[in-house]
Parts: structure tokens; C-alpha cells; sequence
């Protein structure tokens, strides 16, 4: 069974959103989705870099202004 999550870091800088995010994709299974949501757009990007590089798949990703938001599936 699938799951889903939403992590919602507003209010938090950098290092802490990459921290929250990875934490959460360690807790979770195969085929789950997390959405990540935030208010700082360099915390977004950094969430965004992470993902590339550790194999996990970005379904969506936005920004708008410094407002976040990404849709990412654990592979």
C-alpha cells in the first residue's frame, strides 16, 4: 500500500528542510510519496539538488516567490 506524506517547512532555513526531508524518505517504503512544502526558495532548490542525486524521483516541483513545493516518490 502506497502512503503519502506532507512535510511542511515553513519557517525553516537551510540545512534544517534537507535534514526534515531526507529523515522522511529514510521512514519510508518504496512507491511512497512525500509532498514538501516551504517558504524558503533556496531550501527548495537544495530539497531539489538532494533528490537528484540520491536517486529518489521529483514527480513536481514549483516555485513562486519563496514559497516551495515538491511531490517526490521514494524509488
Amino acid at each position: 500500500m502506497v502512503t503519502s506524506r506532507k512535510l511542511d517547512c515553513s519557517g525553516l532555513v537551510c540545512p534544517m528542510p534537507v535534514a526534515k526531508t531526507k529523515r522522511q524518505l529514510l521512514e519510508m517504503k518504496s512507491g511512497d510519496i512525500i509532498e514538501v512544502t516551504g517558504d524558503f526558495a533556496e531550501a527548495g532548490e537544495n530539497i531539489k539538488r538532494y533528490i537528484e542525486k540520491h536517486s529518489d524521483k521529483i514527480l513536481e516541483f514549483k516555485v513562486d516567490g519563496e514559497n516551495y513545493y515538491l511531490k517526490i516518490e521514494k524509488v
